[in-house]
């Protein structure tokens, strides 16, 4: 695990082995809310059933609800990420075709994916 502070947002990478099988986790947490990204590396064996070795999914988590959202509750009461309610979207089909990807072509340079993250939290909130 490791950690960094940047002033407009605060960045952790994760890594763990569950069940064999690595896996990334990369969170960003801003003043509106946050984004985390994770990657899960299936293993060689899974590629020729399924077509691709890694799964992932990337998340929004926002700390007001963003116009589209702003009828519905909470997602979480609790969110893991802002420790506080948040409402929020994600995709596993945008990780697999565009974050995964860019992660494979520098997979170690996690201040890269932070502030990557952070770009694309601040464009979500604003189009949002």
């Amino acid at each position: 695990m490791s950690e960094k502070y940047n002033p407009t947002y605060r960045g952790e990478y994760v890594y763990h082995n569950p069940w064999g099988n690595p896996k990334h986790m990369w969170k960003v947490v801003l003043a509106g809310g946050g984004i985390h990204l994770y990657v899960a590396d299936m293993g060689e064996n899974y590629n020729p059933e399924y077509g691709e070795r890694y799964s992932g999914g990337i998340e929004i988590h926002y700390r007001h609800p963003p116009s589209y959202m702003d009828h519905e509750p909470p997602s979480h009461d609790e969110c893991f990420l802002l420790k506080a309610p948040c409402w929020h979207d994600g995709s596993s089909l945008q990780a697999s075709e565009y974050w995964i990807p860019l992660w494979l072509t520098d997979p170690h340079n996690h201040e890269r994916m932070f502030h990557l993250l952070a770009q694309y939290f601040n464009k979500r909130r604003i189009d949002g």
